[in-house]
Formats: C-alpha cells, structure tokens, sequence
C-alpha cells in the first residue's frame, strides 16, 4: 500500500475556500460500504484499463485529497478510486503521529451473541485513544461460516501491525490461529486491557 510520502494531495498545498476537512488533510479511511468504479451508460468499464478498483466495506485505504476536498482511495497498484461522502470516514489525517494498526482478537463461537459487544466496547476504547482497529465482529456482521469468516478475517490481519486480544482468546480456535499466524510473522501480539492501561499511564 502507497505510504504518506508516495500522495502528493493537492489539498497539502493549497485548499479551496468550501474545503471542507478545514486546516487538516485526509490520510487514510476506511469504507463504511463495498465501492467500485462507476459503470458508464453504453460503454460499462470499457473507459478501464485493468482491473475495475474495488473498495471494500470496513477496509483502510490511503487517499488522495483534491485542493476542493474530493477524496480518491489509493488502490494497491497506484490507481484512484473516487469515493463520494457517505461511503467512507477519515481514520487519520496528514501530520498526525502514526499510531499502532491493530487488529482486535477474541473468542467468538458459543458465546452470546457472539461476544460481538465485548468487541464493540473493546474497539470503541482503542480507536478513542487514536488507534486504528480492525474488529472482525465488523467484517462479518451476519455471520457465515466459521471459514468463510476466518479467510475474510485472516486478510483484513495481515493489514495490520499489532494483534490485541480479548479474553478468552486462547479457548478460541480462531483466535489461536490468528495469534500463531501473528507470531509467526513478527507481529506484536498484546493483552488489548493491558494496552489501555499502559497507554493511561
């Protein structure tokens, strides 16, 4: 994924007077719905070169800000994907201290309502203390399968840094998948409490 350095937004250097995101610049979102480029009357994706962009509900990306305040999400091979307001919220700005990326793990499976409030509470407190949270409860809102949801959720972990987990998590079978993968690949794996608590200090 492009870095801050790799988007020269126009909005950086100079801002319109409507702008609307007033002294501060958009650095990444995230998708609050799945978004693609829009199709042309009579033509359809003919105007693309490649393959059409995609933004996926609940993924990050980094974007580019016009000088009147359009966002475009950065795809992967440098592409740009217009993004209209509504389909996305600023996760951070240009400027700010980079903060941990983290993806929140926990038991899930025989717990009621899945324990998807504990992953609520849990992210709502990480992302007050200006972190980036991916909550897999998020990524699967309605369920499915237990590996259909452990591949969505496996790819939305290997955007992050950080792995925080809930309690509970080592009787979690794809907690304990997520925590091996995250060792394995050099990741910090942490109590999530703990890091609240560290960071209060």
């Amino acid at each position: 994924m492009p870095t801050e350095n790799h988007i020269d937004c126009p909005a950086l250097h100079k801002r319109a007077a409507d702008y609307p995101y007033g002294d501060r610049v958009p650095r990444t979102v995230r998708m609050l719905k799945n978004v693609t480029a829009d199709l042309i009357p009579g033509i359809g994706f003919a105007h693309i070169n490649g393959k059409v962009p995609v933004a996926p509900n609940q993924k990050i990306f980094h974007v580019w800000t016009n000088s009147y305040g359009a966002v475009a999400a950065v795809m992967p091979d440098g592409t740009r994907l217009g993004l209209r307001p509504g389909e996305f919220e600023v996760e951070t700005w240009h400027g700010e201290k980079a903060e941990k990326r983290i993806y929140l793990s926990g038991p899930m499976t025989g717990l009621p309502d899945l324990n998807f409030p504990a992953f609520a509470a849990m992210t709502a407190s990480l992302r007050a203390s200006g972190h980036t949270v991916t909550n897999p409860a998020e990524l699967n809102p309605d369920g499915g399968s237990w590996h259909d949801c452990m591949r969505r959720d496996i790819v939305a972990l290997m955007e992050c840094d950080t792995v925080a987990t809930l309690p509970g998590w080592e009787h979690s079978k794809g907690a304990r998948l997520e925590v091996l993968i995250a060792e394995r690949l050099g990741m910090t794996v942490v109590n999530a409490h703990d890091l609240l608590l560290t960071e209060a200090v």
